[in-house]
């Protein structure tokens, strides 16, 4: 594949159907903005938790002691291509989970040219291990990461087998699963595009960091995997998704894979805030 059908299948929002290619990205913004102010506003919340040292490792915490004892939690990763957006906007899902009695935590990070590859995967163990300490405390039964794009990317790199065998036992045992949306598995595919730019990954860097490289690095067993995908993604973002997840059920995960009908790279994340949407049924179902 040419550097510029690499480019075209990389940009999310060339694919949409609904809106042209800068229109989708603005009306995904509004969305978005306008919802995490909304549950913000409506739901308690601790804005703000720092996770880690760097000015990014912050976190937003939504139900608080509205939530039932031992509720579980879902904690969420935003996407931006490891580049853009941030926890301030990405909260735009959480009124469903809250009335399902879900804790729900929007995860912060840093992202580039601040931070490189390897750095924000070593955020996004950090955000990990604080929720699952703060889960061993609450007494809640259960742990999920649910990623969009980028975000997605980030939740698989949890599946490595030398960071879950360094936790201790009792928080091992909450993590139950990943819900991973739209995401890129193998990074390698992007080293020569535009997304590179600012991350300025080597080919060595992109295997590294690509979870759909791993073999025996990669976990085999506990953590339930779901990967879904939009109709109106590129085929790359398809491809990507449906690999993933034959060589997890290869290596024996538990996965499942779902082909989101009739929407695209941005409004898959959207409808989450729609209690009726078929991926807010299949999250609210797996953590209750």
């Amino acid at each position: 594949m040419d550097l510029k059908e690499l480019d075209l299948q990389y940009s999310p929002s060339r694919w949409s159907k609904r809106f042209e290619a800068e229109r989708v990205i603005e009306e995904h913004m509004k969305i978005a903005e306008k919802a995490s102010e909304e549950a913000k506003s409506s739901i308690p919340v601790e804005i703000g938790v720092q996770y880690g040292a760097k000015d990014g490792e912050k976190l937003d915490i939504f139900g608080g002691d509205y939530i039932p004892a031992g509720a579980p939690i879902l904690a969420y990763v935003h996407g931006g291509y490891w580049q853009s957006l941030d926890r301030s906007i990405s909260s735009y899902f959480v009124k469903p989970l809250f009335t399902s009695g879900i804790c729900t935590v929007v995860v912060g990070y840093d992202i580039a040219p601040k931070a490189k590859m390897g750095e924000i995967i070593q955020e996004i163990r950090n955000a990990a291990e604080f929720i699952l300490k703060m889960a061993v405390n609450l007494g809640s039964k259960s742990v999920w990461f649910a990623g969009h794009s980028a975000g997605a990317h980030l939740c698989s790199t949890l599946l490595a087998r030398d960071w879950i065998e360094s936790l201790q036992t009792n928080q091992r045992d909450l993590l139950k699963g990943l819900v991973l949306i739209s995401g890129v598995y193998d990074l390698t595919p992007l080293i020569n595009t535009y997304v590179n730019d600012p991350l300025g990954m080597t080919r060595e860097d992109a295997e590294e960091y690509s979870p759909s490289l791993w073999n025996e690095s990669i976990i085999t067993q506990n953590v339930q995997v779901i990967i879904a995908v939009g109709q109106h993604d590129s085929p790359e973002f398809q491809r990507q998704s449906k690999e993933f997840y034959d060589k997890l059920v290869f290596k024996g995960n538990v996965a499942e894979y779902f082909l989101i009908p009739d929407v695209d790279h941005f409004d898959i994340v959207e409808k989450l805030n729609d209690c009726r949407f078929e991926l807010t049924v299949k999250i609210c179902n797996l953590l209750k």
